[in-house]
């Protein structure tokens, strides 16, 4: 039986002679290697049109600040023709959010967002907990469903921001205190927001209306009696439920929207060591496992092992676009 290819699936290596991995993802859940660029630590990356932005850790050697390079994807898929790298003006930049011409970036350690390349806002304060709050650490920035403001996760305040898009603020969220807030989706109809608290493996509920985030509820999202370390990373929402990735237990947790409700209902292995993100596309999962270097293409139904690739140094961030 012949295979046909239905996504490019792409893999950041965080690692000094890491790059991006890209893949075709067959329809029997197979991957296969089609071609690799070498880069220094990659840490996130989008595709928005024929162009693909990616935050290198930290590419200049007279400062630590990180970095944003794009490259052409041709019509294989593959990445070219790369540009200049540009400061994030701050460090150890971890997400970034594209909408046509207007790029945003979250530095972690310096707790600030850039409205590419030049506005820069930095938070103020800090959390609960010591080793982990000591000090604001943004570690999300992404666009509300309608396009007209932007979201930014700040794991040491507890905080979920809202700006305009010229960064002005807007309004603004707590989760519980030491929870540690990381990455937020939203559903499909826009009316909720998700957002994966690391700290304490729990998901917050918020209500959103143009302009407006209100806190509604918290739960767990780990399995009853569960008491190891573990902490919550990368969070998607498809067909109405909520997946969240536990590394430490190295799980996939599955949570319902029930009428502005959260409901747990069970959690899966990822098979690998420390699901640092995951991406769902189509009847298939693709898990990036950055200490057991291997990504895991998992059934969605039943989360049964369809596909492992090893020996991929420390993958942090996958991401799909049509073959």
């Amino acid at each position: 039986m012949i295979h046909n290819p239905l996504y490019n699936i792409y893999i950041a290596s965080c690692s000094s002679d890491g790059g991006i991995y890209q893949y075709h993802l067959y329809d029997d859940g197979s991957l296969k290697l089609q071609s690799f660029t070498q880069m220094d630590r990659p840490m996130y990356m989008v595709a928005e049109n024929n162009k693909m932005y990616i935050l290198l850790r930290s590419p200049f050697s007279e400062s630590n600040e990180s970095g944003m390079a794009t490259y052409d994807i041709s019509s294989d898929g593959k990445l070219q023709t790369p540009t200049g790298i540009i400061s994030t003006k701050g460090e150890v930049a971890c997400h970034l959010s594209v909408n046509c011409k207007y790029v945003y970036c979250a530095n972690y350690i310096s707790g600030s967002v850039i409205k590419m390349p030049e506005k820069l806002i930095k938070h103020e304060g800090k959390g609960i907990n010591p080793i982990r709050q000591e000090a604001p650490h943004a570690h999300y920035v992404g666009f509300t469903p309608d396009k007209e403001f932007v979201c930014v996760v700040d794991l040491g305040l507890d905080t979920v921001f809202l700006y305009n898009k010229n960064l002005e603020l807007i309004n603004k969220v707590q989760v519980p205190e030491g929870h540690g807030a990381r990455h937020l989706v939203f559903s499909d109809d826009g009316k909720y927001c998700f957002v994966a608290n690391e700290l304490k493996s729990t998901v917050s509920l918020l209500e959103y209306k143009s302009g407006e985030l209100k806190y509604v509820d918290t739960v767990s999202c780990l399995p009853e009696g569960y008491a190891g370390e573990t902490t919550a990373s990368a969070i998607r929402f498809n067909e109405n439920h909520i997946y969240v990735s536990n590394r430490g237990l190295d799980t996939i947790s599955v949570l319902k929207n029930q009428n502005g409700k959260l409901i747990y209902k069970d959690t899966y292995s990822c098979n690998g060591n420390f699901p640092r993100d995951f991406d769902i596309i189509g009847n298939y999962i693709i898990c990036t496992n950055e200490k057991s270097d291997s990504i895991t293409v998992l059934d969605k139904q039943n989360f049964n092992v369809i596909h492992v690739e090893n020996n991929i140094k420390s993958p942090i961030c996958v991401i799909s676009r049509n073959a």
